[in-house]
């Protein structure tokens, strides 16, 4: 994830925006460093 991405959720239009780039030194889990975030059940997707 990059600082200034924004993931949505396609359901309801929950959105998250990255303040804080992770980087690849402190990423231990997918979740932060591929953006395997979930919201209503569906992966969330980066808003265009």
């Amino acid at each position: 994830m990059k600082e200034g991405q924004v993931l949505v959720c396609e359901e309801c239009g929950f959105e998250l925006k990255v303040v804080n780039e992770c980087g690849e030194a402190c990423c231990t889990t997918d979740t932060c460093c591929t953006s395997n975030i979930t919201c209503c059940g569906e992966p969330m997707k980066l808003k265009k």
